[in-house]
């Protein structure tokens, strides 16, 4: 077995960086429900706002949104990236609180699909 030295700098360096990749991974492994789809209702409890809000919200164009035979649809992704836009703060705290509810939610009120059946 060979020991390696290196500077205190060096080994600083390279500890960020294998930290940074850690937590992009773990960023990457959160994103599984980002295209779950939600309807007004559910995203309206998620964020505690009223319907006439998410209107709001919409008509500015501050959420994505798809519309289908008149009722809208969002994706967990479009909330997330609503709410980093308009953070003031770091928001990861109230994303992943946000994140919880909504699988919480989802698991209670619907099954998911696992698959993709066509």
């Amino acid at each position: 077995m060979k020991i390696i030295t290196i500077e205190e700098e060096a080994w600083k360096q390279l500890n960020s960086r294998i930290n940074a990749i850690a937590d992009y991974l773990k960023r990457m492994e959160d994103t599984g429900y980002d295209d779950l789809w939600l309807n007004n209702h559910e995203v309206c409890q998620y964020l505690h706002i009223s319907e006439k809000t998410l209107w709001r919200m919409r008509t500015k164009g501050e959420i994505a949104y798809s519309k289908i035979y008149g009722q809208y649809f969002y994706t967990i992704g479009a909330i997330k990236d609503m709410l980093n836009a308009n953070a003031i703060q770091s928001s990861d705290d109230y994303v992943q609180e946000l994140m919880a509810k909504g699988k919480s939610y989802i698991e209670k009120g619907r099954k998911l699909k696992t698959g993709v059946n066509s």
